[in-house]
């Protein structure tokens, strides 16, 4: 149910709206004749770059925005909060937006923009592209925070006890082999971490697990974007808030979370396989691709996987398929979620790339899978 009251005073009018997305560097089509409808592109919600594909429309008695993406099929909490993300204005009314900005200490100037990313709000949209000077980050708390909650994770270095909420996490989901070092981008986030982000007051985490996610071109740089994934203390999923398990800081426009079983040095020539989730990204560097190809020579998915130049690049969220390049890459082989959306996503990016002359193969999986639960019932 959308808010009211002061925080519906500070939902962005369509002329400022659409002045806070040219600052941001977009370009903003008003529909001629239709006073409140705005246009500009699907970088916002989903790394697209289709312009004028995003549709804005503003309902001035209720101060409320709605939108509609043209060709990703975006969620409506993806469009706002990728707005807020990309102008620092206020447009989402949804209730975790409300709550952050009722329960934040600090907002942006005037007010404008509900909740302070250190506290509670993440970067929940796609990225956006910015304008400004080098050297000015336009979004440089989400991204220093970003950065603070890495520094502060723990290497995971393979010895944790067999009730340890990771090596449970593992074993329930047969991902890992037990007492085997996780990938270098992915560390473990105590609860008890000062720079833990503040969650449900009766969540069941026990912590969380934090995805590095880098740029493709510069896979050793810093860490300036991350996913966390939450866990409770019996190695189960633990909805720490509102909405979910899941929450991504940061900026880094073409991030991905890049996971390889030796040191990353750069991205050339390795054989990619892009996922969505963090649990896909490690079944699918565990072999799963791989797996009838061993077989045929006597040795598991695992020891053919781990003896190759195999990556997994997972979008935690945001991003999609788009901002891959296949160049970089010897092979690169989607694996959508079997699911109307991911399918068709997926379907798009290899058609996008045929026209260009790139291949690119895309696995099917029984309706309903993921690589994660399709590598589990496998096994």
């Amino acid at each position: 149910m959308p808010q009211g009251g002061r925080y519906a005073d500070t939902i962005a009018t369509p002329g400022e709206l659409a002045a806070g997305l040219r600052r941001a560097g977009f370009e903003v089509r008003e529909t001629p004749g239709r006073k409140f409808d705005l246009h500009t592109s699907t970088q916002i919600c989903h790394g697209g770059d289709s312009p004028h594909k995003l549709g804005l429309a503003y309902n001035v008695q209720l101060r409320l925005w709605t939108g509609h993406c043209l060709t990703g099929g975006c969620s409506q909490a993806a469009i706002l909060h990728g707005l807020q993300e990309a102008t620092r204005l206020a447009v989402c009314r949804c209730d975790l937006c409300f709550h952050a900005w009722r329960e934040s200490a600090q907002t942006a100037p005037g007010g404008r923009f509900p909740p302070n990313p250190d506290r509670s709000q993440p970067n929940r949209g796609a990225e956006s592209r910015s304008k400004r000077k080098s050297g000015q980050n336009r979004n440089g708390d989400t991204a220093d925070y970003a950065a603070r909650l890495w520094a502060a994770a723990r290497v995971s270095t393979g010895a944790m006890q067999a009730d340890h909420p990771v090596a449970q996490w593992l074993a329930d989901r047969a991902l890992w082999p037990p007492g085997v070092q996780l990938p270098d981008g992915v560390r473990w986030l105590p609860r008890t971490a000062r720079c833990f982000p503040r969650g449900r007051p009766d969540s069941p985490a026990a912590g969380a697990l934090v995805l590095a996610m880098r740029q493709q071109d510069d896979p050793l740089g810093p860490i300036r974007k991350v996913q966390l994934v939450t866990i409770g203390a019996d190695g189960g999923k633990a909805q720490h808030w509102p909405d979910g398990d899941k929450r991504t800081w940061g900026q880094a426009p073409g991030a991905y979370g890049l996971l390889t079983h030796w040191q990353l040095t750069a991205t050339h020539s390795y054989d990619l396989h892009v996922c969505e989730g963090l649990a896909d990204g490690l079944a699918l560097l565990a072999g799963l691709p791989y797996r009838e190809r061993a077989a045929a020579l006597d040795r598991t998915g695992w020891e053919y996987a781990r003896a190759g130049y195999v990556m997994a690049a997972v979008c935690a969220g945001t991003g999609g398929y788009g901002g891959i390049n296949p160049d970089l890459f010897g092979t690169v082989t989607l694996w959508p979620d079997a699911d109307r959306a991911g399918i068709a996503a997926a379907r798009k990016a290899a058609q996008w790339w045929a026209d260009l002359g790139r291949r690119v193969e895309i696995k099917h999986l029984p309706d309903g899978y993921d690589p994660a639960q399709y590598a589990k019932e496998r096994r």
